[in-house]
């Protein structure tokens, strides 16, 4: 943990309002923008991005997807819903335009800064829902207010691993699964 972490969670207001007017003003960029801005607030504060490939948080990882997102989708399948695979193309950016700049930032940085324990896993947790805002009020996806769930566990992942690439997987999977209901 930084010695306060206040310095580094000032960046959340700053990262929250710069989504809200890539949304508004750049909205053809904003795919490309907001990613960066998650990427770049480590790169700012000099912190290690904390992603490491270790073949047992690579399974941890998938357990815990396995554990939580095939119950999920096997209630999704019992209601009708049915499942399409994505295009390779969103499928590539769902990993590295979503799922990896987010939990740079929101696991490897605010998570790490705030000490990584239970309530800094609840507080980002929070933060990350909140983050979600700007597609519920532009887009009306109320869904997306649904992120303070697995977010929990995305941060547990980070807790007991101190390694993103755990919360990566899980992001990327519940993400795909998510979407692939909608093609």
């Amino acid at each position: 943990m930084s010695p306060s972490p206040w310095k580094e969670l000032l960046s959340y207001p700053i990262v929250i309002t710069g989504i809200f007017v890539i949304h508004i003003y750049l909205l053809e960029t904003k795919d490309y923008l907001i990613p960066l801005i998650f990427l770049l607030v480590p790169v700012v504060y000099k912190r290690d991005l904390r992603f490491y490939f270790k073949l047992n948080d690579f399974f941890t990882g998938l357990l815990v997807s396995a554990l939580f997102l095939i119950p999920l989708w096997c209630i999704l399948m019992l209601e009708g819903k049915t499942f399409t695979v994505p295009p390779l193309s969103f499928l590539i950016y769902q990993f590295f335009g979503v799922a990896f700049p987010e939990e740079v930032y929101f696991r490897g940085f605010l998570q790490e800064s705030l000490g990584n324990k239970l309530s800094s896993i609840i507080l980002v947790s929070l933060l990350f829902s909140i983050s979600h805002l700007p597609v519920l009020i532009l887009y009306g996806d109320w869904l997306s207010l649904l992120t303070f769930f697995p977010s929990l566990i995305m941060g547990y992942l980070y807790w007991k691993t101190s390694n993103i690439m755990p919360s990566v997987l899980f992001h990327f999977l519940a993400n795909i699964l998510v979407r692939g209901l909608s093609f």
